[in-house]
């Protein structure tokens, strides 16, 4: 089997290393809505972020996005015509959001807070060596982007994530 892009996710899937790269954000201080009005916070993430988790842990902030907006039973597949929409998402503490954001245009946006009404979050993106992600970008091509892309995009647009309560990740971890 010839390797492209959808081969070598599966594989790091395969090997656990989804949501393996962690990051903590935290933010206080003045909000960043100058960045966001004028567009210095919007971005696409890299590779490790086609799958992307996030738990808020304290704080409130929003996520914007830019989506093309699927009907029911559609596939995500881009009419040339077809404009992404800005999405609004508010995340308070407890609130989980599994994108791709290599794949959309995104922003946060931060309100002003001091250290008591702190932005926590957490982010789990895939884990992968430098060499692994070199080895991706070169087998690379835009067939197999393209298919990649809609397939991340069809099943999340669909995913019915459900989150485990604490009672159930703790009884997972003393298995």
């Amino acid at each position: 089997m010839k390797e492209d892009v959808c081969y070598v996710l599966a594989k790091w899937i395969d090997k656990g290393f989804h949501f393996g790269d962690l990051s903590v954000q935290i933010h206080y201080g003045r909000g960043n809505e100058e960045k966001l009005t004028s567009g210095a916070a919007w971005h696409a993430d890299a590779e490790n972020s086609l799958l992307h988790l996030a738990v808020t842990l304290s704080g409130s902030r929003v996520l914007h996005s830019k989506r093309i907006q699927a009907h029911a039973n559609t596939t995500l597949r881009r009419p040339k015509r077809q404009e992404p929409t800005e999405v609004l998402e508010r995340q308070e503490p407890g609130d989980v959001y599994l994108s791709s954001s290599t794949l959309m245009r995104h922003a946060p946006q931060f309100f002003d807070t001091d250290y008591s009404t702190r932005v926590i979050a957490i982010h789990a993106r895939i884990l992968y060596t430098s060499a692994d992600i070199e080895h991706f970008r070169r087998v690379r091509t835009r067939d197999s982007w393209e298919r990649l892309t809609n397939v991340l995009a069809n099943t999340l647009a669909a995913a019915n994530l459900q989150i485990p309560s604490l009672a159930q990740a703790e009884s997972r971890l003393l298995d």
